[in-house]
C-alpha cells in the first residue's frame, strides 16, 4: 500500500514538472510576437517557476539543508509578479498607487518575520498566508472594476481576467493549507495530503494560464462610466461601418 501511495505521489509530482512548461508552449503558439506589459510579466513569472521547479528538484536530490529559503524566496518572487501584473492591470486610480506600497511593505514583513520572529521554523506559514490574503483581495478588486467600469460585456474572453481567476483560484484553494502547515508538520498523513493538494492546485494554475494564452489582450480599465450601448465587439461595429 505504501509502495502504491509513494507511486501516486512521484506521478503527480512528474506531472507537475511537465505542466510547468505548458504555458511556455502556449505563449510561443499564441502570444509570441505580443508585446503588453501584463503579458511580460506573466512570461518573466512563467520562466522563473521554470527555474525555481528545476533548482528545488536538484536541491532537495542533494538534500541541501537550506532549502526553505528557497521556498522564502519564491514566495517573495511570486507576490511581486503579481502585484507588477495588478499594477499594469489596473485603471489608473489610488488603489493602483498602492500597490507599490502593498508590495513594499509585505517584503519587508516577509524578510522581517523570518529572520526576527520565525527563526528556527521550517515553514513560514504565516507569510504565506498574508501572501494569499493580499493577493485575493486585489483579484477580487480587479474583477469589481470590471464589472463596474469596463464597457465590454466579454471580459472572461480577456488575457488579464483569466490570469486573475487562475491566482484568485490558486490562493483561494491553498490558502488554508499553507496556514495549517506548521501546526501539522509532525503529521505524515497531513504532509501527503499537502503534496496532493499543492501540487494539483499547480497543475490547475499551469491549466489555467495556459487558457488564457489562448485569449486577446485587453488594456487597463478607465474610470470613464460605460456607455448607453456597450461595445460588444469592435468586429461587429467595423462590420456595420462597412456595410
Amino acid at each position: 500500500m505504501e509502495q502504491n501511495v509513494t507511486a501516486i505521489l512521484k506521478t503527480l509530482y512528474y506531472t507537475h514538472l511537465l505542466f510547468t512548461t505548458l504555458p511556455l508552449v502556449f505563449f510561443l503558439l499564441f502570444k509570441q510576437n505580443s508585446k503588453q506589459g501584463t503579458l511580460k510579466v506573466i512570461l518573466v513569472y512563467i520562466l522563473y517557476c521554470i527555474a525555481n521547479e528545476g533548482m528545488s528538484f536538484y536541491l532537495q536530490s542533494i538534500e541541501w539543508p537550506n532549502i526553505i529559503y528557497l521556498f522564502l524566496l519564491f514566495t517573495i518572487v511570486e507576490y511581486s509578479f503579481f502585484c507588477l501584473f495588478i499594477y499594469f492591470a489596473l485603471p489608473k486610480n489610488i488603489i493602483r498607487k498602492l500597490v507599490p506600497l502593498i508590495w513594499a511593505a509585505f517584503l519587508a514583513f516577509a524578510i522581517i518575520n523570518k529572520f526576527f520572529y520565525s527563526r528556527g521554523q521550517e515553514w513560514d506559514s504565516f507569510t504565506s498566508g498574508i501572501e494569499s490574503i493580499i493577493i485575493i483581495l486585489l483579484c477580487i478588486y480587479y474583477l469589481f472594476t470590471q464589472l463596474m467600469h469596463s464597457t465590454n460585456l466579454l471580459i472572461y474572453s480577456t488575457f488579464n481576467f483569466w490570469v486573475v481567476i487562475t491566482f484568485l483560484i490558486y490562493f483561494a484553494g491553498t490558502f488554508f493549507l499553507y496556514i495549517m502547515t506548521e501546526s501539522m508538520r509532525e503529521s505524515e498523513s497531513f504532509q501527503q495530503q499537502y503534496f496532493i493538494i499543492n501540487i494539483s492546485f499547480n497543475i490547475l494554475k499551469n491549466l489555467l494560464l495556459c487558457v488564457a494564452m489562448t485569449m486577446k489582450l485587453n488594456s487597463a480599465v478607465t474610470k470613464s462610466q460605460p456607455s448607453a450601448i456597450p461595445n460588444l465587439d469592435d468586429d461587429i461595429f467595423t462590420y456595420k461601418k462597412n456595410n
